[in-house]
């Protein structure tokens, strides 16, 4: 069956723009690391390998280092912030943050359209839009637990890098933070029963909230607290 789809004359250009420099850049690595090579074999004919063939050699070495590695240099490219991963090394570290979402309907729409991104900056943007869903549906879920006074499971990465943390928490209430750098980000402001104190969890690196069926006495968790809060959530308690 023949191909009718219309051509993408845009499309073609960009592709060819895309592969055709590293082709290239292959191509004249390989060039010289040959011609160094012949070189250095034009010395082995002599009893001793001179010492000024030696640099050859350790030249030719390294010229096969460089025509390994070329691979990995021709698929990052630089922005004006720096280095940026691969398309490929970007879907997959944005496929593996979408997996650990608790949503399976947020989790799944991202997944497609992490994986019909054309460049890092789309998984980037796709990554921010997942993230902000689901800090908004967690929302829903901790003040409706805050309100009915229910304890829950928050699921939690501190960091990018670091394994996800499960905390058993009183929710009490969601505030922004209190320095310059962290005012524009809210946080759930909690009781720990692991810590057996208060503790504060971005929302946007809350994974997600399940909500137990105990409930909590408010007058328990905040027992120590120095002077009566003014709640951001509305409660009746």
């Amino acid at each position: 069956m023949s191909d009718t789809r219309p051509k993408n004359p845009d499309r073609e250009k960009a592709a060819l723009q895309e592969w055709l420099p590293t082709v290239i850049l292959k191509f004249l690595v390989f060039l010289a690391f040959a011609f160094i090579l012949y070189q250095a074999m034009v010395g082995l004919g002599e009893q001793d390998l001179s010492s000024s063939r030696a640099w050859i050699v350790v030249a030719g070495m390294a010229g096969l280092l460089l025509l390994l590695a070329v691979e990995r240099l021709t698929g990052l490219k630089v922005s004006p912030t720096g280095v940026e991963a691969t398309l490929a090394e970007a879907q997959a570290h944005a496929l593996e943050e979408i997996g650990a979402l608790d949503d399976p309907e947020v989790s799944e729409t991202a997944r497609e359209q992490i994986l019909q991104a054309e460049s890092a900056d789309q998984v980037q943007a796709v990554m921010q839009e997942a993230v902000k869903l689901n800090v908004s549906r967690t929302l829903g879920l901790v003040k409706e637990a805050i309100q009915n006074k229910h304890r829950c499971y928050v699921r939690y990465r501190p960091d990018p890098t670091e394994p996800v943390q499960t905390y058993h928490v009183a929710p009490l209430d969601i505030r922004p933070g209190r320095t310059a750098t962290t005012k524009d980000r809210d946080y759930l402001w909690a009781y720990s029963y692991e810590h057996e104190s208060t503790v504060s969890l971005r929302m946007d690196r809350i994974l997600g909230v399940e909500r137990s069926e105990e409930t909590f006495d408010p007058a328990e968790v905040i027992a120590d607290w120095k002077k009566a809060p003014q709640w951001n959530v509305k409660r009746e308690w």
